[in-house]
This record gives structure tokens, sequence and C-alpha cells, in this order.
């Protein structure tokens, strides 16, 4: 992959550091949508180092572009009413009056009743007001259900949240982001899909990826390289983070003739769209980075630019890195080849696209770069992971 190096590790930085304390997730509107018995199928787009999907919402439709976050409680978007701090974004802000079909959900409502931070204005019949801590930071504003049409699917009414404030500086041009973790808010569970999946195509190909819901959520078999692996149960807080993220048992990592065998403190890994690159607790961190080392055999040179750790001169590490294999619970597989962690940092160098960070707390994430031309299949209902080598350009 060409010179993404400085733009993606900058940026990952960003959801590394935040807090994930996430808020469970909303109940269904009473009028949510069925994805259709086909299935679904999304168009995914690379875009400043994250995966994003366009869809519409409103009568008339009002375009939106959403950061794909599996870990994300809502579908949330930017506002122009009563917005207060808003980041910039490349489209107009949705617009409640401008649409005829935009329902603010009152406090009343259901819907509103199960959100566990909430406000409610006057004697609580006023509109809904919520606040949620997103993989990207926190988001205030309030509950509405309008027509959203995205992808293959026959526009319906969905619930999201309307941002008006949000601790965010920046979305990197998009509107907000479209949550598909384990919440009733999701958009998987709004379309009533038991299981979803995605394949990300390498960003320097230009080539579209793809979202798949309900039936269309499907692998092409089990071939070389597939494998399935249980998510992990937390004993975390119903409404924190963790509960609503994939997580996974991460039992080892095979870098050429090394294999780092992941502390018991520190083996869960949260799969995740919302961070580019992934990042490793400490110690497991520092055995992968001698591996890799030893592997190529050559002496590391200075990074060329900010916050990589490990860089080697290009000819010497395209010739000795190794893929790595990551082995889960149950005995799945899934390898990470060279080409999606060294990446060209410029000066003849290329660079470990792989951090280690004091602030994870025990928990890992695979990012969505170390996941391109993977096929991931979420199984909702048997709450297992399964994977896939594939060319994700040819799915989409």
């Amino acid at each position: 992959m060409a010179s993404l190096v400085s733009t993606l590790l900058l940026m990952c930085l960003i959801p590394l550091t935040r807090a994930h304390e996430l808020r469970r997730g909303l109940e269904l509107a009473d009028d949510a949508t069925t994805a259709r018995p086909g299935g679904v199928t999304v168009p995914v787009h690379f875009s400043q180092a994250f995966y994003v999907v366009n869809l519409t919402i409103g009568t008339p439709p009002q375009p939106v572009s959403a950061i794909i976050d599996i870990g994300g409680e809502l579908v949330w978007t930017q506002c122009a009413q009563h917005c207060r701090r808003c980041f910039k974004q490349d489209l107009p802000l949705f617009d409640t009056n401008a649409s005829s079909t935009f329902r603010p959900e009152p406090c009343g409502a259901a819907v509103c009743e199960s959100i566990p931070t909430r406000s409610c204005a006057g004697d609580g019949g006023g509109a809904c007001g919520y606040e949620a801590s997103t993989s990207f930071g926190r988001t205030v504003g309030r509950i509405g259900t309008d027509a959203v049409a995205i992808g293959t699917a026959a526009t319906a009414r969905l619930a999201f949240g309307c941002a008006v404030a949000s601790e965010m500086d920046t979305m990197w041009g998009s509107s907000g982001s479209v949550g598909l973790g384990r919440t009733n808010l999701s958009l998987a569970a709004q379309m009533n899909a038991t299981a979803f999946s995605y394949c990300l195509a390498p960003p320097d190909t230009g080539k579209s990826s793809a979202l798949f819901l309900g039936a269309s959520a499907k692998l092409a078999g089990a071939g070389k390289g597939a494998g399935t692996t249980p998510f992990v149960k937390t004993s975390t807080p119903p409404h924190s983070g963790l509960s609503r993220s994939y997580l996974l048992r991460l039992e080892a990592i095979r870098a050429g003739n090394a294999t780092i065998a992941m502390p018991q403190s520190g083996n869960t890994i949260m799969v995740s769209t919302a961070t580019p690159v992934t990042a490793l607790v400490d110690s497991v961190y520092r055995d992968l980075r001698k591996a890799v080392a030893d592997a190529v055999g050559a002496a590391p040179v200075p990074p060329p630019v900010q916050n990589y750790d490990l860089c080697f001169p290009k000819a010497s590490a395209s010739g000795g890195a190794p893929d790595l294999v990551l082995a889960f619970q149950g005995g799945a597989e899934m390898t990470v080849p060279v080409s999606s962690y060294l990446f060209d940092a410029g000066n003849d160098t290329a660079c470990v696209a792989i951090l280690g960070s004091p602030a994870l707390g025990g928990v890992s994430i695979l990012g969505s770069l170390q996941q391109v031309n993977i096929h991931l299949l979420f199984d909702l209902d048997k709450e297992t992971l399964s994977f896939e080598p594939a060319d994700c350009s040819a799915l989409s």
C-alpha cells in the first residue's frame, strides 16, 4: 500500500485514546424495518483512513456519509437545527425541517425510556434528548425516526441520533457513523438481521468494498484459511463499550519462527472498523516487534514520520518480513499478510503499522487495515465470527 503513513497513524491514535465507556443500545422503534428476503448489500468506500457508507435520510432524501463502526451503538448524523458544537463535514448538515417524514421521539416513548443517559424538557412531554459515547467520542442530541435508504434495502423508517453537539473536532469529512454493535438500535438490529458481514478492499486499489446484512451475509465456503471462533462474553457493565463490541479470545500470534503466547490478562481482542491500525497490549507488542525484526534480519532504521515505531530499509523488509498468523479460540487461524501491516513510509523505508499501547486495559484491537481481503461474518444468533480470505473488490 502506498504512502498512507502519516495520515493513517495520526488518525488511528484518536480512537485509541478514547474511553470505551459506551451506552447500552436503545429499544427498537415500533415501526423498524426488516431486511429483504435476499438480504441487503451496501457499497463501502475508503476515505481518509476509514471505511464509509452513503445513505439518505428524510423526504425528500438528504445525503449522509457515515463511517462504519461495528462497535457503535446506533446510527447517528449531525443535524442543522440547534447545532451548538458541530464539526466540519463534506455534506450539508441534515435538516429536520426540510424532511416531511422526520419525527422526533417523545420522552414518553419506549425508545427514549431505554436510553441510559437521556434528558427531557419541561414536564417530560418534549423531545427525547440523548447522550452517547461512540467509538470516536461523545455526541449529544435527540432521537428521531425518518425514512432511511441504504444500499439495496427498501426505504424504511429507522431510529437514529440527531447530533447537535459532539466532542470530536472532525469525522474526516463524514457526517456521523453507522453503528453495528451488539445493541437494539444498531443498523443490524433495526433491520432484524441475525447476521452481517463485510469485506474490505485494500485502500490503494480504489475499488469498492461491501457490507452485507441478513441473508446476503454468507461466506463462499470452508476453504483454506477459513475459521470460526466464538465471541467472548464479558463481565463488564451492560452499558459499557466492551459489552456492545465484538470481542474474541486470541491465544497466540505467529511471526516467522516465533510463536507469541497471549497473557491470560491480555488475551482479548476487539474487532474494530473505527481504528485503522492494530494495537496490541504492550507486552505482546514488544515480543512481536522482536519477532518481526529477527525475521527481517536487518537493523531497524529511524521512522521517517511521526508515530511509527518499527521501520526497516524497504529492500530488506519486503524480502524478509513474515506473514502474521492470529490463532483464536477453537483453532481458527487468520493470516495477516505482509502487505496488510507493512507500509511504504517513503525515503526507501517500510514501517510496521501495528502499535503497542499501555492504555488498552488488557484488550487489544484488530484494526481495519489488517482486515483487508478477509471476509468476516458476524453471526448474531450463534455469537460467532467466521472468516475466510477473499478478493474483497470482487464481492462489491
